[in-house]
């Protein structure tokens, strides 16, 4: 399993959960596990895949960082935020 930690203002969560949900439909990856918490004014989500090629599509779209070291090389759309 592979986690990534995207990091978002508090105040474009809806929007930016909107752009994250047509990503994960449109490469057709469900997450694993989804948790968030607040940190000031930004709002630190973790999401985990089973699978480290979404986890890294995931991350480079998102501006996220993987919680695993290994890349891993994978063909995922990206999505304009």
């Amino acid at each position: 399993m592979r986690s990534v930690t995207v990091r978002v203002p508090a105040a474009d969560l809806a929007s930016e959960m909107v752009v994250m949900r047509e990503w994960l439909d449109l490469n057709q990856c469900e997450p694993t596990r989804f948790d968030c918490g607040k940190n000031g004014a930004e709002v630190v989500l973790f999401v985990a895949f089973s699978s480290g090629v979404a986890a890294e599509g995931f991350a480079r779209c998102f501006g996220g960082e993987c919680g695993a070291s290994a890349s891993v090389q994978g063909s995922f759309a990206l999505t304009a935020k």
